[in-house]
């Protein structure tokens, strides 16, 4: 009897993570590569975006980017992020730390990603707000822009400033950061394959496929003894 079997990866990222836009530009890269190639065998990558902040000190309204990066990372903060840049490039993004308006709080943005992964589209509403606020330099402190940005995944106006201005899922957000502090993350992304292993930072594609391959092939294993008789003769 066949079985349904879904490779789950629990991503900790935040939105306003250059590396985390990177990571998952990989991850996706090496999933492609892997399906291609035959090499995963199960039905279903299962993705879950996981709440982390970089800086939950920035307050609720923003702050200008270039003043809050300089006060962090001294005057010449473009400089020294040029490599990121480069990185991005790679992946197909567009990076330019020198034009983004704001440095945001992303709790809110956790909140509506909480709400959009019980709706399923929190994979579609992830990439939007990392594309809204890295490439199109959208001010994600706004309200409007964040009713326009989820218009397009069915939510109406009313039900996203519901979340906005409320406390809706911010339990599960405190829960959810706490759970992975104390797991040792101390830096995003990271990335955990089926709740077993662990891969930290922004990993090149060819990482992602190895551990891909690994994890597929063990969950193969896992489907052939499924479907072998016990010795008394049950479950055949």
């Amino acid at each position: 009897m066949n079985k349904t079997k879904v490779i789950s990866i629990d991503v900790v990222s935040d939105v306003v993570c250059p590396w985390c836009y990177i990571g998952k530009r990989r991850l996706e890269k090496g999933i492609k590569y892997m399906q291609s190639s035959d090499n995963l065998q199960v039905n279903e990558v299962e993705i879950i975006y996981r709440s982390y902040q970089l800086d939950p000190s920035v307050p609720s309204e923003g702050m200008d980017f270039q003043v809050y990066m300089e006060n962090r990372f001294g005057s010449d903060f473009v400089t020294k992020f040029h490599q990121v840049e480069q990185a991005a490039k790679t992946e197909g993004l567009d990076f330019d730390f020198s034009t983004l308006p704001k440095a945001i709080n992303t709790f809110t943005l956790h909140r509506i990603l909480t709400i959009a992964l019980q709706d399923g589209i929190q994979a579609k509403v992830k990439e939007s707000l990392m594309k809204a606020y890295f490439i199109d330099k959208q001010d994600l402190t706004q309200e409007n822009v964040l009713v326009e940005l989820l218009e397009k995944y069915g939510w109406s106006a009313e039900k996203t400033l519901s979340i906005i201005n409320s406390d809706i899922a911010t339990d599960e957000v405190k829960e959810e950061m706490h759970y992975y502090r104390q797991l040792g993350v101390s830096g995003v992304p990271f990335f955990i394959f089926n709740q077993k292993y662990a891969i930290s930072g922004a990993q090149p594609a060819e990482v992602f496929a190895e551990i891909l391959e690994k994890v597929s092939k063990e969950m193969e294993v896992e489907i052939i003894a499924g479907e072998s008789c016990d010795i008394d003769g049950n479950d055949c």
